[in-house]
């Protein structure tokens, strides 16, 4: 093979494997998050969670969330919970579902540094996913966010903030049921808020999701509507 052949299937190699060991996509996510309180000791989690496919073209996935949390004080609580998730791709033949159902466990820990609010959380997740057939694999995640006042009143229980949050990732156990990785993905968080009161925020974000998949990496750039009330 002539030296100009081959530096044009070297070219070749490199930009398939480019394309294919990076790829990019934008999605739009709607998320809902409630926590109603029971009595001094414990409180009801839910969530609801939709996502667009690529290019925003339809919503495709769906997660539910509920657990219920006790607290052992204002700061620190625990909580055990079950998730369903469903995907729908639109393929040729059809449309191909995901069903994938976990159960957790998670640790929280919410504290202020002045009017800044901060949370840590640790969340272990087993999760069976099932495509043609059911597989197991646990996962391990770690949480930290902070709400940041920018124009509320001095009691930070109304008003104008930005919000900036990063999870980590990692599976566990049985990781080749999932990408065959340790890491698992991140997501980094940026987002524009108001709060309505001390019961309702809202937030428009931006979330730049780094997942690692078998042979690939995907890099999504998600815009993000939440809803969070408290009562």
């Amino acid at each position: 093979m002539g030296k100009n052949k081959l530096l044009i299937v070297l070219a070749l190699c490199l930009t398939s494997y480019s394309s294919y060991a990076q790829l990019t996509e934008s999605q739009g996510w709607l998320f809902i998050n409630h926590k109603q309180n029971l009595n001094e000791n414990f409180d009801l989690l839910a969530d609801v969670q939709t996502r667009t496919s690529n290019q925003f073209n339809y919503f495709n996935t769906l997660l539910l969330r509920g657990a219920l949390s006790y607290n052992f004080n204002k700061k620190h609580s625990a909580a055990l919970g079950y998730a369903y998730k469903g995907d729908w791709e639109r393929e040729a033949a059809g449309t191909a579902y995901t069903l994938e159902r976990r159960i957790y466990q998670q640790y929280l820990y919410n504290f202020k540094i002045k009017h800044t609010e901060l949370s840590l959380r640790g969340r272990l997740e087993q999760r069976w996913a099932k495509e043609e057939t059911t597989a197991f694999s646990e996962r391990a995640r770690a949480f930290i966010s902070a709400q940041i006042p920018l124009i509320t009143d001095t009691a930070f229980t109304r008003g104008l903030y930005t919000g900036i949050q990063n999870e980590l990732f990692f599976n566990v156990q049985h990781k080749q049921h999932v990408n065959n990785h340790f890491f698992d993905q991140n997501r980094s968080y940026l987002s524009i808020g108001y709060r309505w009161s001390k019961n309702i925020d809202t937030e428009l974000s931006y979330m730049y999701w780094f997942q690692k998949e078998m042979e690939s990496d995907y890099r999504r750039n998600v815009i993000q509507l939440m809803i969070a009330t408290s009562f």
